[in-house]
């Protein structure tokens, strides 16, 4: 078997593999050329965190993400009312409020998606910033604290809790790299 080729692109390797059979009893003879794609992790072990955590990819991919949770609310009040009320009987109003609530939570995405896409500099840096601080005082904190006050501290499966918490994961490294960012333009215009 050898190596007859490679191609390096930024975080990944294709590399064109040649293997020879030969059998010696009928003489059968044939190659085989394979393309095996791997992860570059020396690539990545060079890249500042700077590159791998850019705000607008962040916001893009968090303004997808709250997309998704909120169509996925939508689609699934009376469900997700159940499980917020627990124990309590649920009635039709409540499936509503679960449907009114995450339609509430489209615009979010959409913002989100916008800033990624429209805003550069300094501005992208404090809306970073200030986006993933509300989001984690205001809902992460303010809807914590009230849905328990108020009875409605449910617990749903646990699939339904992956892509809320890794949103909110996002969402605080957001504000990290909204702080790079703005500490970056500063000391550039500094210099």
């Amino acid at each position: 078997m050898k190596k007859s080729s490679s191609v390096y692109h930024q975080l990944y390797v294709i590399e064109r593999v040649e293997c020879s059979i030969t059998l010696t009893k009928s003489r059968f003879n044939f190659t085989i050329y394979m393309e095996i794609l791997y992860v570059d992790y020396s690539t990545l072990a060079h890249m500042d965190i700077k590159e791998i955590l850019d705000p607008k990819k962040l916001l893009i991919t968090i303004g997808t993400l709250v997309i998704v949770i909120s169509i996925l609310g939508m689609a699934n009040s009376e469900d997700w009312a159940e499980w917020g009320w627990d124990d309590e009987p649920v009635g039709d109003h409540d499936a509503a409020y679960e449907q009114m609530w995450a339609l509430h939570m489209l615009p979010i995405g959409v913002m989100a998606i916008g800033t990624g896409l429209f805003v550069t500099g300094k501005s992208l840096a404090q809306m970073s910033m200030i986006s993933s601080a509300a989001v984690i005082v205001i809902i992460g904190g303010g809807m914590g604290y009230m849905t328990g006050e108020h009875g409605y501290d449910g617990t749903p499966p646990a699939v339904w809790l992956i892509i809320p918490l890794f949103t909110i994961f996002l969402t605080l490294l957001l504000g990290i790299t909204g702080y790079m960012l703005y500490k970056d333009l500063e000391k550039s215009q500094e210099a």
